[in-house]
């Protein structure tokens, strides 16, 4: 019989990695690591909390259910409160993402899968919406003000694909509820808002609201946000004379340098010369 009182236990956000970047929202951390212990250092172990594993780089050996022991980066595992296992990196180097949830959000995953199992990509993947693991690693690593709040809409939409929340029920068109948080969102996009603060206001839960966004208008919120921001920079970069600082505050970013970084990282260039290019192309239509 095993000796389960040498088996250590991990309390939350406790992994045998060492952070390499990590952003902290209202319900989860975010955090990618690099593994520090060689396989046969690895002892079998108990994770106090539930989380997400989503591998990023090397071979990972697995006990999770729907997985065939052995997986390759892309690899998202589920791993309930209490899960007792001996997971590691078989390959020499290795790299992984940890999605752990707050309290909330951890009671909500506790009402979900009993047993570790690999999610892939939770229905969430068509020819214009990447794996949700891909999103996250994008917005991980790739990092704007914005990043926070659509990080936390993925986070959700986790939680909601493994809960089965939100299931198709033939409506083809959004619910009056959805609509009005849009709504919301185009009234507010200077503000400092929280998905926390629109499913307030249309009275349903931070994580129904993520699914059902996404079902409806192919974004999280956070992503829809952060595009009507930009698009409001547009607008002004057209129709005024406004400084950029002046713009950015109005749009929604904290200074001129971060509304610089999104709308570079959207456009493909600064708001600057994108103002420049438009202006010229007025008075010369002909111009390239």
């Amino acid at each position: 019989m095993a000796n389960h009182s040498a088996v250590p236990s991990l309390p939350a956000g406790v992994f045998f990695g060492e952070p390499c970047r990590f952003v902290n929202t209202p319900s989860f951390e975010f955090r990618e690591l690099q593994a520090t212990v060689p396989e046969p250092q690895v002892p079998r172990h108990t994770h106090e909390t539930p989380h997400f594993i989503l591998i990023t780089q090397g071979i990972y050996q697995t006990e999770a259910r729907n997985q065939p022991g052995v997986c390759s980066p892309g690899t998202l595992i589920f791993n309930p409160a209490g899960t007792t296992h001996r997971d590691c990196f078989r390959s020499s180097t290795g790299r992984f993402l940890s999605i752990c949830p707050g309290a909330d959000a951890a009671r909500m995953l506790g009402q979900t899968s009993p047993l570790p199992r690999a999610v892939g990509g939770l229905g969430l993947h068509d020819s214009n919406n990447p794996l949700i693991g891909d999103r996250i690693v994008h917005e991980l690593r790739c990092w704007l003000p914005s990043s926070t709040m659509v990080l936390e809409c993925l986070g959700l939409e986790l939680i909601g694909g493994l809960a089965h929340l939100g299931k198709r029920s033939g409506a083809r068109t959004a619910p009056g509820w959805l609509m009005r948080a849009r709504e919301l969102i185009d009234d507010r996009v200077g503000d400092d808002l929280s998905i926390a603060d629109v499913a307030t206001s249309a009275g349903v839960h931070p994580v129904y609201l993520a699914r059902a966004f996404r079902r409806y208008f192919q974004c999280s919120p956070g992503e829809y946000l952060r595009r009507r921001r930009l698009h409001r920079v547009q607008e002004f970069l057209f129709a005024t004379d406004l400084p950029l600082a002046q713009i950015a505050l109005q749009c929604g970013f904290s200074d001129q340098s971060q509304m610089t970084r999104a709308f570079s990282s959207t456009f493909g260039m600064p708001p600057a010369r994108y103002r420049w290019l438009h202006r010229q192309s007025r008075l010369d239509p002909c111009a390239c």
